[in-house]
């Protein structure tokens, strides 16, 4: 599109007029829920008995390993999981020791440290005093003594069970040590157990591999107060023998002084053939070569920096990536890798090279299922080595077989819903005559979201391939790469719809003159992505299969038209602070014949949300909502007033990213937008890290129109932030400020492609002193000008 030319703009927000203070809330009535009287009396009782049924058992554990503590759970009710209730339940159970709350398990219980009979005695007095704790006793359905997860086990080959034993955390660094040192204690006066080794997945998860002899030998552990989990040590394979040869191809080589995008594959390993040889720039193995087989990374590197010219279609719009070869995986068929040894392979190569490569590739991973309500110890894992040295992996989401019996599509596969990650699903490149599914639409074998707590995941998705079944058996239709012997072969799966993915977000980073920034490209890469228009499904099983669709080209990411703007804002926002935007710059040009704001509204919030290891489905503990509106003027405000801290407000307002304004019924006038770009989901109370709303201010309803879009009404942005308890109390304990980092991607465009969006929305930056600046682009680097297909 020859006119798509103008960067996207880079904007900050000016620190003393758009910072704003958190202010108080509340009216102090109780929620409807809270008991009273008789009903109070009787919930009181019962909880008591509840306590004394296991008071017996926890002084016991005291005695029996003196300076460890032991823990008791208590069940939250469904309608007292909001964070105002949640800190009176916790101040019911441990006074002002919050930090002996030690997080909530899957089951929406928390879990409470108890370090003496002091602390028995303190709840047992609660308890009793029930009119001054109606809410927490209103709040708690159950308590129980916490008993640690003890899994299903099955002998190696040899008779002996490998184990995964993780120990509690306890929420204070003396106890944790000594806890530790009891445990290695209790294994040496052990037989038939042995330590091998201990891994560490994150600051707060280590990790035990420890071999056990015979079941009798693993119910030794079952009695300790500081355990938290015993389970089968995981193990990881890919399948690599089954790719469908086809021909060879000619190579093409690096241009001597180009600047080409880089990515780090961890896979089995890389052939060096006469195709793949010149763009490998280094080699870090974990393994000797004879327990290596490069048949998977090879086909995965293949698609990195030929995917476009193998397939003969523009999928990226990016030939040519260097390649960084880190085997992490050896041959299934010699050797067998447990999880953490993947583990403390992927963290070693990091370690070392993240410096250099900021952009890994990951189609590995295993064939277990997500836990709905907890994340995995392989996605902490993850989340932890990205954010210790600031790179991003892009994740596959994982392959089932579900559709060769007819059963719906397994969820994403654990180490897939590791928040930092974008993780990749897979859609068809083309139907052929057994097809399961039509071109474009999700593969039949690609895992679906969404992830733990809801999040979205798969973010993304790209062209992996497709599937037909017949007589029972899966029948292939393989996207092309190269197998070991540099002979152009086919084969199917999330894994080589990834490397796309990972070709564009390198490109991306390679063509901007910008610092790393992995929010940065996460949400423009998010922001630009669209759904296939020949895709016809409920918005609902878009997002849950193809997360927010297949990204654009790196000039589209880039550049806009003249007919609309994308606005970019890359701030960290403290916790007591939030945004907010009285003079947002909407156009003026998009007022319709009618007098009511029209236009096209993208907007794409990518946060980095703290995240705590063993808080269940509260792993991410902090969460941003963004708000873009119309309201009627500025008011001033009385500062004087103890709950008002700001002194310029609003009058009226109405967040237009709200369902509710929109009509179901009114077709849209916009028929490319409505299939390929409208996502209008509210994303409620839970914490996402990725949120995008895409809307046709057109399809608000008539009344809604005439109350929040008629002309002259003033636009407004806002952003604020929330932390659950949890961290809120860790942060007092441990001296910490608490913010979060968020990159806000908005574009405005015109429907009808007419109205000079891009320069009056920059005019009106300047009118209202915006810093602002056009993103940075080399100068070096050549950029397919051409669009994609839809």
């Amino acid at each position: 599109m020859a006119d798509r030319n103008l960067p996207i703009k880079i904007i900050q927000k000016r620190v003393e007029v758009d910072d704003r203070e958190t202010e108080g809330g509340g009216n102090g009535i109780p929620p409807k829920w809270v008991l009273s009287g008789k009903d109070l009396e009787v919930k009181s009782a019962n909880l008591l008995s509840d306590f004394i049924g296991i008071r017996q058992n926890l002084e016991t554990k005291l005695k029996k390993y003196e300076n460890v503590p032991t823990v008791l759970k208590a069940k939250i009710s469904d309608v007292a999981l909001a964070k105002s209730h949640r800190s009176d339940i916790a101040q019911a159970l441990v006074g002002k020791s919050i930090e002996k709350i030690l997080g909530v398990s899957p089951d929406q219980e928390l879990l409470v440290r108890v370090d003496n009979v002091s602390d028995l005695d303190l709840i047992d007095k609660q308890l009793h005093n029930f009119h001054r704790n109606t809410k927490a006793i209103s709040g708690i359905d159950t308590i129980k003594e916490f008993e640690p997860f003890f899994g299903d086990f099955e002998p190696r080959k040899n008779g002996k069970f490998v184990l995964k034993v993780k120990l509690l955390d306890f929420n204070n660094y003396a106890v944790n040590v000594q806890t530790q040192e009891l445990f290695f204690k209790i294994l040496g006066n052990l037989s038939g157990l042995s330590l091998e080794n201990s891994t560490k997945y994150s600051d707060n998860l280590l990790v035990y591999k420890i071999v056990a002899d015979s079941m009798e030998s693993i119910n030794y552990l079952s009695g300790f107060n500081g355990l938290l989990s015993v389970e089968s040590m995981p193990h990881y394979g890919i399948d690599t023998d089954d790719f469908l040869p086809e021909e060879r191809i000619d190579p093409f080589l690096p241009i001597d002084g180009a600047e080409y995008p880089v990515v780090g594959i961890l896979d089995t390993g890389i052939a060096p053939i006469l195709e793949l040889r010149p763009w490998i720039i280094g080699t870090y193995s974990c393994y000797p070569e004879e327990y290596v087989n490069r048949a998977h990374g090879t086909f995965v590197a293949g698609i990195v920096c030929y995917g476009d010219i193998l397939q003969e279609s523009q999928f990226t719009g990016v030939n040519g990536c260097k390649l960084f070869d880190a085997i992490v995986m050896p041959d299934k068929s010699k050797e067998r890798i447990d999880e953490d040894e993947l583990v403390g392979n992927i963290r070693t190569v990091i370690e070392k090279f993240g410096h250099q490569i900021k952009i890994w590739n990951m189609s590995l991973g295993t064939l277990k299922e997500i836990n709905e309500s907890q994340f995995s110890d392989f996605a902490v894992a993850l989340d932890d080595i990205q954010d210790k040295n600031e790179v991003l992996i892009i994740k596959s989401a994982g392959n089932c077989k579900n559709f060769i019996t007819g059963k719906p599509k397994s969820r994403i596969a654990e180490g897939a819903e590791a928040v930092r990650s974008l993780t990749v699903g897979s859609i068809a490149h083309s139907k052929q005559m057994h097809d399961v599914v039509d071109c474009h639409y999700p593969s039949p074998f690609t895992r679906v979201g969404p992830g733990p707590a809801f999040i979205v995941k798969p973010e993304v998705v790209h062209y992996g391939g497709n599937c037909g079944v017949v007589e029972g058996k899966p029948l292939k239709n393989g996207v092309s790469s190269f197998a070991r012997d540099g002979q152009v072969s086919r084969d199917v799966g999330t894994s080589f719809a990834t490397p796309r993915v990972s070709n564009v977000v390198a490109g991306l980073y390679n063509t901007m003159s910008e610092s790393f920034d992995a929010l940065l490209l996460k949400a423009l890469v998010i922001h630009s992505s669209r759904y296939p228009s020949a895709v016809d499904m409920p918005m609902n099983e878009k997002i849950n299969q193809m997360g927010f669709g297949v990204p654009s080209l790196i000039n589209d990411i880039l550049y806009n038209d003249p007919h609309e703007i994308t606005l970019v804002i890359r701030d960290t926002l403290p916790k007591g602070e939030f945004i907010e935007i009285l003079d947002f710059p909407y156009p003026s040009s998009l007022v319709d014949e009618a007098g009511f704001y029209n236009g096209l509204l993208i907007v794409t919030l990518v946060s980095h949300p703290i995240v705590v290891n063993g808080q269940g489905p509260e792993y991410c503990q902090s969460n941003l909502d963004i708000m873009i509106g119309t309201y009627d003027d500025k008011v001033a405000r009385d500062i004087t007033k103890p709950t008002i801290k700001n002194p310029i407000g609003r009058d009226g307002g109405q967040n237009l990213l709200t369902t509710s304004l929109y009509s179901r019924k009114q077709p849209s006038m916009n028929h490319q937008f409505h299939l390929s770009e409208k996502i209008l989901i509210q994303y409620g109370d839970k914490y996402y890290p990725n949120k995008k709303y895409a809307v046709d201010l057109s399809q608000a309803t008539s009344a809604n129109k005439e109350k929040h879009l008629e002309s002259p009404k003033k636009w407004y942005l806002k952003v604020e932030g929330v932390y659950r308890n949890y961290i809120e109390a860790l942060a007092v304990a441990d001296r910490m400020d608490l913010a979060q980092e968020f990159c806000l991607v908005i574009t405005i465009r015109d429907p009808n492609g007419k109205k000079d969006v891009y320069t009056e929305t920059t005019q009106l930056l300047d009118v209202n002193h915006f810093l602002h600046r056009n993103i940075r682009v080399r100068q070096d680097v050549s950029i397919d000008m051409s669009s994609g297909a839809s």
